[in-house]
This record gives structure tokens, C-alpha cells and sequence, in this order.
């Protein structure tokens, strides 16, 4: 259908002490991120949203 989201749960991940997070293994996979990469956090609408540098 047209429009239609679809919503996938690739993992999950606590915050340690010194606020860092681990992304998990079939995150990084599938959007095919590596060391160095970076990775932006996007507010919209109340919600976070992680996306690759270069495709912000």
C-alpha cells in the first residue's frame, strides 16, 4: 500500500554511566555503519531518530 510504514526492532541498548550507547549488531549491518562513521540524533514530532552523517 501507498503510504504504508513499516516498523522493524533491530535491537536494543542501555546507556552506560559515562552516557554511551553500543548500536546493535543487525543495526549497524543493515544500514552498513563502521568505525568513524557518524551518527546524528534527530528530534521530529517528540521522537528520536539516529541517521548516518552523510545521509542527514
Amino acid at each position: 500500500m501507498v503510504g504504508e510504514s513499516r516498523r522493524e526492532i533491530l535491537g536494543t541498548s542501555m546507556i552506560t554511566r559515562k552516557s554511551q550507547l553500543t548500536m546493535p549488531k543487525k543495526a549497524r549491518d543493515k544500514f552498513k555503519f563502521k568505525e568513524g562513521d557518524l551518527v546524528i540524533f534527530v528530534e521530529e514530532n517528540g521522537k528520536l531518530y539516529l541517521a548516518k552523517g552523510t545521509e542527514y
